[in-house]
């Protein structure tokens, strides 16, 4: 790409000088020269004779846009006229266009027109620049006409961006087929429309002056293309330069430390709130736990449960990795100091009432808060939030977690609730936590420091999150690309609705960001994004217990003809494919296959020729043969429903018998492999044969609709990541 730098700062140089924001278009699209991109010429004409003498130069027919620094929307002052063929409808032109200025803008300024060649009919597109608070330069592509005004047919990435992914938001497009030459139209010069994008992006990256620009519009050919009117606006004053986070690095360490806490210090706990905090610590393993509490009414309490407590922490006799603090709002600056003083690694405030309460005491005093942490080294968790997670170590934000082993699944959210809920589930699932963060409103420490240690991790084999709003969107997006470039990492987004956005502020004082924007960073980034808890957990489950699903053709076997159905629909549904099977599999299948009351067709309807899943010969057979066949890439089986499920509560064995050969085989093949237990009408005895599953180390959903949903997420993290095995 050719850039004229020095061009580029002549033009946004003068702009300053004359105080204005917007560029015209003569001005706009020089701006585009400058960085390589093709442009209807357009000539500055201040006088009607100008105007005539432009147009005899560059041959009619012509057109004439007004040139006003007040008139951001030409054609809606009347202020564009096309097709002008002779000296005498540009003179006459060049009178209208004043004319209508002044009628529809009466204090508008009027600078003459810019004239410009007619040029030869393309398709229509657009293209732009615009700049969110938080995640910063984007650059959008749509169609243009009646698919940008009517159908919003758009898509956009952050800048900058390089060839895949401007081919990437090219397809897209619902309309993508217009620009291929669909119905016996010309086709677009597609690398001619994604070498626009990428130069766009790069100036976006590389000009923050330049606020806003719309390409609007530009006429694709089958040999390049044209931008036919362009208009950008700068920023009011230059951006300010973002400081650099002098202490993140050592904050950084301090959060590893306080996970990892060789010293524990529970300060503020209380008998009215049951001691949670120092019962969720009762099995901490990682060295000694502490109390610090002044009250004498509460002390006997806290001793009667084996814990020594001391009425500061200067009295502590060794220094404290990790501090959990219990306290009214008011006392929380003076408890931080306290902390900051004695060298503590870590501190997290479970204490509320802050910004999110929108109160102005809440927001002084998270102000305190965090001018104080910020003018340390302390890892800040919170506050607001139930704080850290390590059953490694016995280090537990809720008593009922489990502790003792170590995991391969991280997980951060704004949400105590959801952590909690998130940790208590887990096992029940089978996921292993390496370890959690409830981050609350991170006033110091925020989601991408979370992201970037827990990433790092060499144990981390997933990362899942519940994020209302980042405080730094950029660096909110390269923490997570960078993660995701490692593992999977999948997103739960809060306030994704109107409501919902409105409700995060009351919660943790996130600013909700637009919905198109957020998506186009989620997909941009490599994450997966999931609607709730459920489907986090199982996403988390697949990712992290099975194996990669490396392509969208699936193999199913269900134990019924309406179960295979209705598989198949789920499926499809989630986007992916249920292909018929190659010919040698067939040819296999009806040597055995009862098709009385079956049917071996991919669904296959197995229920009569496996006895329900107990026919363990013909079980084996059919899943080898899905698993040797070309087509399919992943395999999901339904195990037994409705009275052969019922017998497994008087006779488990046949379950065990079942799972270990399901296991056995789950083991032996190198495509990702999912069972199906539906409860159905006995649901406590399928919980209990789902347990026995997970412990053979199956991955299990409940019903078709969530396995076809865990596999899709699956496939669309590795065909974005496009990793090797």
């Amino acid at each position: 790409m050719s850039v004229n730098q020095q061009a580029i700062d002549e033009i946004l140089k003068q702009a300053r000088s004359d105080g204005r924001t917007a560029l015209s278009e003569i001005d706009s699209k020089q701006l585009l020269e400058a960085v390589g991109i093709s442009t209807a010429s357009a000539h500055r004409a201040a006088t009607a004779d100008e105007a005539t003498h432009a147009a005899a130069r560059l041959g009619f027919p012509v057109v004439l846009k007004v040139l006003s620094p007040d008139a951001a929307h030409k054609s809606e002052v009347g202020g564009v006229l096309l097709n002008l063929r002779s000296a005498d409808e540009v003179r006459e032109g060049f009178a209208t266009i004043q004319r209508n200025l002044a009628a529809r803008m009466p204090k508008a300024r009027f600078e003459g027109v810019a004239v410009q060649a007619m040029a030869r009919p393309g398709i229509e597109v657009i293209a732009g620049i615009i700049r969110d608070h938080q995640f910063g330069p984007l650059v959008i592509v749509g169609l243009g006409g009646i698919f940008v005004e009517v159908m919003q047919d758009t898509a956009m990435r952050l800048a900058p961006i390089d060839a895949r992914a401007a081919r990437e938001m090219i397809g897209e497009l619902r309309g993508a087929a217009i620009l291929s030459g669909a119905r016996g139209g010309a086709a677009g010069d597609i690398n001619a429309l994604i070498g626009l994008l990428v130069c766009l992006s790069e100036l976006a990256a590389s000009h923050p002056a330049v606020k806003e620009m719309d390409l609007n519009p530009i006429a694709l050919y089958s040999d390049g293309l044209r931008v036919l009117d362009a208009r950008a606006m700068l920023a009011e004053s230059a951006p300010a330069a973002s400081a650099a986070p002098e202490r993140r690095q050592a904050r950084l360490a301090n959060l590893k430390r306080a996970f990892e806490a060789k010293s524990v210090a529970v300060i503020g706990d209380k008998r009215a709130g049951g001691y949670l905090w120092l019962r969720s610590q009762a099995r901490y393993s990682g060295g000694k736990l502490y109390s610090v509490q002044i009250d004498p009414n509460e002390i006997p309490g806290i001793e009667a449960m084996g814990v020594p407590n001391f009425k500061s922490l200067a009295e502590i006799p060794e220094p404290i990795d990790f501090a959990i603090t219990a306290v009214p709002r008011p006392v929380a600056p003076r408890i931080l100091k306290d902390c900051i003083a004695a060298g503590v690694r870590g501190v997290t405030f479970f204490t509320s009432g802050f910004s999110e309460t929108g109160e102005e005491l809440g927001i002084k005093l998270e102000a305190e808060l965090k001018a104080l942490a910020e003018n340390s080294d302390i890892a800040l968790i919170g506050p607001n939030c139930m704080g850290l997670y390590n059953p490694a170590i016995g280090l537990c934000n809720f008593p009922e977690e489990r502790v003792g082993e170590a995991g391969d699944v991280c997980f951060i959210s704004q949400s105590g609730t959801h952590t909690i809920n998130f940790c208590l589930q887990a096992p029940r699932r089978a996921i292993r936590v390496n370890k959690a963060a409830s981050i609350g409103n991170a006033i110091i420490l925020d989601a991408s420091d979370y992201i970037d240690l827990m990433s790092a991790d060499p144990a981390t084999r997933a990362l899942g999150m519940y994020i209302e709003g980042a405080r730094n969107g950029r660096r909110f997006f390269e923490s997570l690309s960078r993660a995701a470039a490692r593992h999977p990492v999948i997103v739960w987004k809060g306030g994704a609705t109107e409501a919902g956005a409105r409700a995060t502020f009351s919660h943790t004082a996130s600013l909700a960001t637009p919905a198109s924007v957020w998506r186009a960073a989620m997909h941009q980034s490599g994450a997966v994004e999931v609607a709730n808890l459920d489907a986090m957990l199982d996403a988390v489950a697949m990712f992290s217990r099975g194996r990669p699903v490396r392509g969208r053709r699936v193999g199913l076997v269900a134990m019924t003809g309406g179960q295979s159905v209705v598989i198949t629909d789920a499926f499809a549904a989630a986007g992916m494919e249920v292909p018929a099977l190659s010919a040698p599999s067939y040819e296999e299948l009806k040597g055995f296959f009862n098709i009385i009351g079956g049917s071996y067709r991919n669904p296959l309807d197995a229920g009569g020729t496996i006895g329900m899943g107990h026919n363990q010969g013909n079980l084996d057979r059919i899943l080898d043969i899905l698993d040797h066949d070309p087509v399919i890439d992943s395999i999901a089986l339904e195990i037994g429903t409705g009275l052969r499920a019922a017998r497994w509560a008087t006779h488990e064995e046949e379950i065990v018998t079942l799972l270990d050969k399901v296991a056995a085989f789950a083991r032996r093949t190198a495509k990702p492999f999912v069972v199906i237990l539906h409860p159905a009408h006995v649901e406590t005895i399928v919980v209990r044969a789902s347990d026995l599953a997970r412990e053979r180390g199956l991955v299990v959903f409940e019903t078709f609709e969530r396995a076809a949903a865990a596999l899709s997420l699956s496939a669309s993290y590795y065909e974005r990541v496009a990793r090797p095995t």
